[in-house]
């Protein structure tokens, strides 16, 4: 896949989560009687513009996302700056009427909340749409068409060769021989396949594998192959009611590990755990959406679905300037009972968006690294 195929389908799958995420904010944000100044498609500089309902509605020259821009979404700066402008007294207090800072926490709370709500809804979607879909099934032998560098298939099969049994077996459906395979880890399997249409076996001994080892799309073999042919099964989801049950019940199990593997991640980043897995940033993501391009529908919507849920989980962490951040400076306020000063409170946003891009170039250097070795 070429590299500006991969760039433009990245941006607009970006483009597209980011911008579900936005309107939550910006649906709640009116609902709520907040003045929304401005919603975003891209970043600033601004390409064109039009005003309608009191809201800024704009188009940015920079394709990575959009955003909402609320009146004293920045807590009392906000304040100091129409103040800047000339407003006092009654003027003031009519102008910030609309402020996000001005709200009750509980409705500050659900506008910030609204973005991750739209995201984890998305990914339900998406995965019951997955769900909902004839899956694809293999059938009969498989052309090995890719080889993992340092797997057992690496010493014993070539790209090219055709297997078409394990120990004498023949199998119907792709799944299970591999299946079969993946079982007889740590012991050594024959493989029949046919090379330049000569039959002939081979011997490999499939590895045991650990959870982190297949995220990182590492298989007991190590060789990616085409089926000779696939035949579409009709699901069995028996209607959208369990669709989306399925859809919840799957969000929700990768939300709950989204956590523990990026702890992993950053620990690996920063040298504390060399065995933990890569994580992956915009250019590693952009690099999977490239390899997602070819790939079955379902699988695709899957991906875009995956992806959802990881900004949804993202986003909720109590980290500056992310949403969960900002949650947590409303908490804190509720707690104090009295607002953060003006100038701490941008130094706590300043602050948290420094380590998050210092975060973000750590990860794009890892990135790099992975993409110039053939990772």
């Amino acid at each position: 896949m070429d590299v500006l195929t991969t760039i433009v389908a990245f941006l607009v799958v970006l483009v597209v989560l980011i911008v579900v995420h936005e309107l939550g904010h910006f649906v709640s944000a009116k609902l709520a009687g907040i003045t929304v100044e401005e919603f975003g498609l891209g970043f600033p500089p601004r390409i064109a513009s039009f005003r309608a309902g009191g809201t800024r509605y704009s188009l940015n020259a920079l394709p990575l996302g959009g955003f909402v821009r609320m009146l004293g979404e920045d807590g009392e700066v906000e304040v100091e700056r129409l103040r800047e402008q000339g407003l006092d007294g009654p003027e003031l207090e009519r102008a910030l009427e609309g402020a996000f800072s001005r709200k009750p926490i509980v409705v500050r709370l659900a506008v910030l909340l609204a973005g991750v709500v739209m995201n984890f809804v998305l990914a339900v979607a998406l995965f019951a749409a997955v769900v909902s879909l004839p899956v694809p099934v293999g059938h009969g032998p498989l052309t090995v068409t890719t080889i993992q560098p340092g797997s057992p298939a690496a010493t014993s099969l070539l790209v090219g060769d055709v297997v078409v049994g394990a120990d004498g077996r023949t199998f119907e459906q792709s799944a299970d021989l591999t299946d079969y395979v993946a079982g007889r880890a740590g012991n050594v399997v024959v493989l029949q396949i046919r090379r330049d249409g000569a039959p002939m076996d081979v011997e490999v001994t499939p590895r045991v594998l650990t959870d982190e080892q297949r995220a990182q799309g590492m298989g007991p073999v190590g060789f990616g192959y085409d089926p000779e042919r696939i035949v579409e099964v009709p699901s069995t989801i028996s209607g959208p009611a369990e669709a989306l049950r399925v859809g919840v019940g799957g969000a929700w199990s990768i939300a709950t590990q989204i956590p523990g593997g990026l702890a992993d991640s950053v620990a690996g980043l920063l040298g504390l755990s060399p065995n933990a897995p890569d994580a992956r940033g915009p250019i590693g993501i952009a690099q999977e959406t490239g390899r997602m391009l070819g790939a079955p529908l379902g699988s695709q919507l899957f991906f875009i679905g995956l992806l959802s849920v990881n900004l949804a989980v993202l986003n909720v962490l109590p980290f500056p300037p992310l949403d969960g951040g900002r949650i947590a400076v409303v908490l804190l306020e509720a707690v104090r009972r009295r607002k953060l000063p003006a100038e701490r409170e941008a130094l706590i946003y300043l602050t948290g968006l420094a380590l998050l891009l210092a975060l973000v170039v750590l990860v794009s250097i890892q990135d790099i690294g992975r993409l110039v070795s053939g990772g």
